[in-house]
Parts: structure tokens; C-alpha cells; sequence
């Protein structure tokens, strides 16, 4: 069965070879935005990039585990136009707790189902809050066996798509209002977060930075997501550029889809001294 998407314009094949190089990337994809500056519209050129590539790389068998986004959430869109696969024994996991309003289409939960569906696969729910209320509940869901098998799964996709967040207080999250305050992560950037895989921050290099929102996540941790065989970051737009960075030079990602502004940029910064 042919799955058709509307091919990307442009072709930056010495941008991503540079970042291939520069940042010992698996694969490096560059998809023409025509709005660096507006992250909505950069999401959602990313997405259909991701969908292109998900299709391209998806083999019989795999365990694929998402996270949440806007750049996931066009990913989703992206492919909830396509034909359903033909391809046996795919499993989409919840890597990440149901975060925002659950009626929204960003929510992991939805995500998750429609992407199960249009690849023919099982959906793995993550059947628990992104962020708990405290460190007892969060530990209280960890002991639930649907959210422990879920985790269990998770960990042991080989296949990952991540979006890559950053500390910003017009970010979903804090738009929410139920997520995270933007007192919370401000406090977190004035501590060197730059950016965030899964809830979880790191700083320019990609080191972890220990916040009290770890406390209470409920989700993959950064070393698990790393000890996936194949793990891909999606994000662009000049509100990411730190945070893809750090993300990079501290290899948490193999495979990065972005957008050719936001590539430019990661190329001509100076290197990071550790």
C-alpha cells in the first residue's frame, strides 16, 4: 500500500550532513519553514517532516514510544490524512503522563490512539498524570500495575519521538495553567535549564538538572530514554534554538528533524566548552 504526503519544499542536504558531522547525528532532517519566529506555524511544518520520516524508517515489529507537543500533535495530524500500514506487530507507548486538558488534541492519551490507528498498531496507555500533585501520589501511581506495565513497555521501545521543549511562559504548559507556573521554570532557566525531553531539563550540555518536578513526573527519565536504540527530536523555531543545543551536545537525541533557519543557527554557534 502506497502512503502518500505531501513532499517537503526545499532541499538542505548539506545542512543536514553539516549537523550529521557537527553533532555526530544518525540523520539529520531540514524542513523549509516559512515562519521562524511563530512556533505554531514551525510546528506544524515539522510535523508533516516527522510524518514523512516516521513512514520512511517504520519496520515490522517496532515498539515506538511519543511523547506529547505541538510538533507531535502535527505529526499526528500529518498522518491522520494517510492511509492505514500494512506493516504487523507495531505498538505506539505512552511515554509520557496525560499532560493538559484530557478533551485536548495535545493530550499523550489521544495522541497515542490516533497514531496507533492510522498505523494499524497497538495502542500502550500511560493511564496517569504527566505531573502528579506530590512525591506520595506519584509514587502511589507508580504502584498501579497498568501505569507500571505501561512504563515497563516504554523503556523497552526502540524507537523514539521527542518533542523537545523549553523553558518559555508562552509555552502550552504554562498557557494551560495546570501544568507548570512560569515561576517554576524560570526558576529552573536561572539554574542553566535550557531545555526539556519529557518533562525533564537539562542544561546546555544536555546534563540533567534536578528539579522538584521530577518528584512528581510521571514518565520516562532522561537515561531511560537515552538507553533507547533510536531516539528522534523534533523541534525548530527560534524559541528552541538553546534547547535543541543542549539537547545535541549532550547526545540525548540520534536523529533531530528541524526546520533550515533554526539548522543555520545550531551550525554557526561556537562549540560548548565542558
Amino acid at each position: 500500500m502506497q502512503i502518500a504526503i505531501n513532499p517537503i519544499i526545499g532541499i538542505y542536504s548539506d545542512l543536514e550532513k553539516g549537523l550529521e558531522k557537527r553533532f555526530g547525528l544518525r540523520e539529520a532532517v531540514v524542513v523549509e519553514t516559512t515562519a521562524y519566529e511563530d512556533q505554531a506555524t514551525v510546528a506544524r511544518e515539522l510535523g508533516a517532516g516527522a510524518a514523512e520520516y516516521l513512514l520512511r524508517v517504520l519496520r515490522p515489529h517496532d515498539k515506538i514510544v511519543i511523547s506529547w507537543g505541538g510538533s507531535i500533535l502535527a505529526m499526528v495530524n500529518t498522518l491522520s490524512f494517510s492511509a492505514r500500514t500494512e506493516l504487523q506487530d507495531i505498538s505506539v507507548i505512552q511515554g509520557l503522563g496525560g499532560l493538559v486538558d484530557p478533551n485536548h488534541a495535545e493530550h499523550g492519551t489521544e495522541l497515542v490512539r490516533r497514531l496507533a490507528r492510522v498505523l494499524n498498531a497497538k495502542a500502550v496507555l500511560l493511564p496517569a498524570p504527566g505531573l502528579a500533585g506530590s512525591k506520595a501520589a506519584r509514587d502511589a501511581f507508580l504502584k498501579d500495575p497498568f501505569v507500571s506495565k505501561s512504563l515497563t513497555l516504554a523503556c523497552g521501545a526502540n524507537l523514539a519521538l521527542m518533542g523537545i521543549g523549553a523553558p518559555d511562559p508562552n509555552s502550552l504548559m504554562v498557557r494551560e495553567g495546570t501544568v507548570v507556573t512560569w515561576a517554576q521554570l524560570s526558576k529552573l532557566a536561572s539554574r542553566g535549564a535550557v531545555g526539556d525531553i519529557n518533562l525533564r531539563y537539562f542544561d546546555k550540555h544536555g546534563a540533567h538538572i534536578r528539579s522538584d518536578l521530577d518528584d512528581n513526573a510521571i514518565g520516562m527519565t532522561l537515561k531511560q530514554i537515552q538507553e533507547i536504540h533510536h531516539v528522534v527530536g523534533v523541534a525548530g523555531g527560534s524559541a528552541k534554538l538553546a534547547a535543541i543545543s543542549g539537547a545535541l551536545e549532550g547526545r540525548l537525541i540520534h536523529a533531530l528533524i528541524t526546520d533550515n533557519w533554526t539548522a543555520h543557527r545550531l551550525l554557526e554557534l561556537p562549540a560548548a566548552p565542558r
